[in-house]
């Protein structure tokens, strides 16, 4: 999947089924090349990557559902961590 045509709403969703997939609830993932081409792509476009945490943090909220968890999950779990220069 080319995820660099997809709208920060349909990033936010594949955040939240790859989030939901590692807590271990019983929801299909992107799949292992989608997630990698996910995390590639918003570690190198900080725009988008802030318009889907925006939109993620929005579908979290709205549910009532840990914000802070998520968010550590992103920054942690999910995006490769960045080169040391």
């Amino acid at each position: 999947m080319d995820v660099r045509h997809l709208t920060p709403v349909e990033i936010a969703d594949l955040l939240d089924a790859a989030y939901r997939a590692d807590q271990g609830e019983a929801v299909d993932g992107p799949d292992p090349l989608t997630r990698g081409s996910l995390a590639a792509y918003l570690s190198g476009d900080e725009e988008m990557r802030q318009d889907a945490w925006l939109a993620w943090r929005y579908e979290l909220i709205t549910q009532e559902r840990r914000v802070d968890e998520a968010a550590n999950w992103l920054d942690v779990k999910f995006l490769p961590p960045c080169a040391d220069d």
